[in-house]
């Protein structure tokens, strides 16, 4: 059956019909058959108004953990696709660190199957060493073939010639090194050193923990060739050291988790530790750093960063807490209330087209005759998150029991679409 969506503003600046308030005709072979400023008339389809609504094409999560497999009385892969795309995200970019780690065929293949639905496709990236060891290098080419769609080794990316390895294998087929940076030995702590991790009295992360990766990853990129893409960013020094990389010429991307572009590291003084993330919290001149990064382009994508925690990981002492809070529902509120210094519009590319363009994915706009991909918003909706409205098996966020701005009404995936009526 065709269904007809009327009333609603383009938000997508790369469209045609950008900011203009249309209706959409998708065919049942999930096409857009028609976009018209004025009434569609055709008789057997499903029709919705969405009463002035915004648009764009659809959302991508270019970072989340579903815990699943060995997790999953944290989340699992159902749980989190029904996350995902009643937030309004038909992708995601699935992290390895599950147990056991996702490292061969076998494994990309649980978790394409397992995640099979109808609105949101999961994107699985795998491990570069057998079991995150820094030396045995996985079967890359295999499992890409299985689908895996980047590399990385997460946290443990601290082996020099192993990462330059690494680029030159993935030179061969074009692929994808994800880099977290972190380097070990002086990483080892809870949160930004500041006065604020003095004040608390908590061993404290220094920004060149971030930074001597980036410096040592990037010098090996000038060397290898290939592509990086530095996954949770976080201080203005990383910033300014992959701005100067993009001015060189290098192919390297990164991102940054939404909620460390607007909670800074004085959240920590009252020991909540649904504010002890990974990257940590940092500074204010950081954050408007970041934010100068996404204005000018430095910084490509805009993440959830979702890691789920159970109740026992984080009620405890501050530092025995496990990093990390759900973020993919309280997503689009972050972006709202980040628009505030950013256009929206400047803002959307991050968690749309950006993600797709870094994996080599189409990108489907809001054109006739593309494919429907397409996520529904209401900017001025309102709604109250608690435990009741939350949709994730885990509770840690620090927005829990907040009055949140921003409404998802539903997405569109071809000929099906999930609404919130």
């Amino acid at each position: 059956m065709s269904l007809l969506l009327n009333s609603l503003i383009v938000s997508d600046p790369s469209s045609s019909f950008y900011n203009s308030k249309v209706n959409l005709l998708i065919g049942s072979n999930g096409i857009i058959e028609k976009i018209s400023k004025k009434k569609i008339n055709k008789k057997g389809i499903r029709s919705i108004d969405f009463n002035s609504k915004k648009v764009s094409n659809g959302w991508f999560d270019f970072s989340a953990n579903f815990c699943d497999p060995g997790f999953e009385f944290k989340e699992d892969l159902v749980s989190g696709v029904k996350l995902a795309y009643r937030s309004g995200f038909v992708d995601v970019l699935l992290k390895p660190n599950t147990n056991p780690i996702i490292q061969n065929k076998n494994d990309i293949s649980y978790i394409i199957k397992k995640s099979q639905n109808k609105f949101c496709k999961i994107h699985p990236c795998a491990a570069v060493t057998k079991d995150f060891n820094g030396k045995n290098l996985n079967d890359i080419i295999d499992i890409s073939n299985a689908g895996a769609i980047a590399f990385t080794d997460y946290n443990e990316s601290n082996n020099a010639e192993l990462i330059l390895n690494t680029l030159l294998y993935l030179k061969q087929f074009n692929g994808l090194y994800l880099s977290k940076p972190k380097y070990y030995p002086i990483s080892r702590g809870n949160v930004n050193e500041s006065l604020n991790s003095d004040k608390a009295g908590l061993k404290g992360i220094p920004y060149i923990s971030e930074t001597i990766a980036i410096k040592r990853d990037l010098s090996i990129l000038e060397y290898t060739g290939g592509k990086i893409h530095f996954s949770g960013i976080s201080t203005k020094e990383s910033v300014d050291l992959i701005r100067q990389a993009k001015k060189k010429g290098l192919n390297v991307t990164c991102d940054v988790p939404v909620y460390n572009l607007i909670l800074d590291d004085s959240n920590i003084l009252n020991f909540d530790t649904n504010y002890k993330v990974d990257p940590p919290l940092r500074s204010n001149e950081d954050i408007n750093e970041l934010l100068s990064g996404i204005d000018d382009g430095t910084i490509d994508v805009i993440t959830s960063n979702h890691e789920p925690q159970d109740f026992d990981s984080k009620n405890c002492e501050f530092d025995k807490a496990s990093f990390g809070i759900i973020s993919i529902q309280t997503f689009y509120s972050n972006i709202l209330e980040l628009s505030r210094k950013i256009p929206f519009e400047k803002l959307l590319p991050t968690f749309t087209s950006n993600p797709r363009k870094i994996l080599g994915l189409e990108n489907n706009k809001i054109e006739e005759g593309s494919f429907a991909s397409l996520t529904i918003f209401d900017a001025e909706g309102s709604w109250d998150y608690n435990e009741e409205t939350n949709i994730s098996k885990s509770l840690n966020s620090p927005w829990l029991n907040w009055s949140l701005k921003g409404k998802v009404k539903g997405v569109v995936v071809g000929k099906n679409f999930n609404f919130d009526e």
